[in-house]
């Protein structure tokens, strides 16, 4: 299920972890997500076998540190509930 809030759109069960990257000015809230599993098939002896893949993370700038706080401790309780 994808989550949204503000400008931003998570489909939350993808997500590994989410931190604060804290900037000069501001910081940034990043998600970092699950590797993408891709199965693959040879044609040849038609045995499947999983590729993993990393994904880039998602960051989010935001220039208050208070803003960013908020939307950090929004998200995570949004994330845990998900997992429920």
């Amino acid at each position: 299920m994808i989550t949204y809030n503000g400008s931003l759109a998570i489909e939350l069960s993808t997500v590994k972890s989410i931190f604060i990257e804290y900037l000069q000015q501001g910081g940034n809230l990043v998600f970092e997500l699950n590797n993408l599993i891709i199965p693959f098939t040879d044609p040849d002896t038609d045995e499947t076998t999983l590729h993993s893949f990393p994904n880039e993370p998602v960051k989010y700038y935001f220039d208050s540190s208070d803003s960013l706080h908020a939307y950090f401790e929004e998200w995570v309780g949004m994330w845990k509930d998900s997992q429920k």
